[in-house]
């Protein structure tokens, strides 16, 4: 092998080495894009799950009173039933939450799922016993009315999962609960006609804690809230903590003394003045 030729065989290695380089470097750079971002801390734009209401919706009471409406939703789901019999989640009912809430006197409207209620009787006496709370429905397992919702299971027999849940709630608090939410908000029309020949009144939200998104803080928990606040405001949180909404009692005590400090009193959603302005 001559000189010439150990040259051009050196030079066509050394290309095809940056060749290879480069690539290499393209390839990592793009799979950047690929690789799971950080977990967010808060969504980008929590609003933004907030899905429009159809009429019939109760969302706020007037805007001419200083009050707001706290409400906690007990979900309960097939998969968490199961998770929870399996012992992969201790428990799906946060205990500080109802003490924070009596700490501070606090009254609050409570949505629980048939599910959860056959779950956790003795709590939902023991709940319904205290005048500072009130029960409503949230269907049975916490399907969805309307789909897609959240990756919630499509409700089968959307009256079934209402009237179930119905007799469950009133054989443990001998009360006809008068107010029903739908799993993640999702309804349309009819499902909110189908709800009031039944006897009930839809009550939505216009302040979303996100404590349902959140995992590691409470602070974004608390700031959205307060901010989000107006007169007549129905905010909704989550009564089961584990681990889909672990920072909601840590956030309570700091909702609480938030709004009170920006002059708010509490109310139930029985309390709220329906004359929506």
């Amino acid at each position: 092998m001559n000189i010439t030729m150990i040259i051009l065989l050196t030079s066509t290695m050394k290309i095809k080495s940056y060749i290879i380089f480069v690539f290499t470097v393209l390839f990592l750079s793009g799979c950047a894009f690929l690789v799971p971002s950080v977990k967010r801390e808060v969504p980008v734009d929590r609003d933004s799950f907030r899905m429009s209401r159809p009429s019939g919706v109760f969302e706020h009471g007037s805007r001419e009173k200083k009050v707001v409406a706290l409400t906690f939703d007990a979900d309960m789901t097939p998969k968490m039933k199961k998770d929870l019999e399996n012992g992969f989640v201790k428990s799906w009912f946060d205990e500080k939450i109802p003490e924070i809430l009596e700490k501070n006197h606090v009254p609050a409207t409570i949505f629980i799922t048939g599910m959860w209620a056959e779950m956790y009787p003795d709590e939902v006496k023991k709940l319904a016993a205290n005048s500072l709370y009130e029960i409503g429905n949230h269907s049975y397992d916490h399907a969805a009315f309307h789909m897609p919702c959240y990756g919630l299971g499509e409700a089968k027999d959307k009256e079934e999962e209402i009237i179930k849940t119905q007799k469950i709630l009133q054989s443990l608090t001998g009360v006809f609960p008068k107010y029903f939410r739908f799993p993640g908000g999702c309804g349309v029309k009819t499902d909110v006609d189908l709800v009031s020949d039944l006897g009930m009144q839809v009550v939505g939200w216009d302040d979303i804690s996100g404590d349902a998104y959140i995992r590691d803080h409470a602070d974004p928990i608390i700031s959205h809230t307060i901010s989000q606040a107006k007169n007549g405001s129905i905010i909704v949180m989550h009564f089961h903590g584990g681990t889909t909404a672990p920072q909601t009692s840590r956030a309570l005590q700091g909702v609480i003394d938030g709004l009170r400090k920006h002059g708010f009193e509490f109310v139930k959603i029985s309390d709220l003045d329906v004359n929506q302005k």
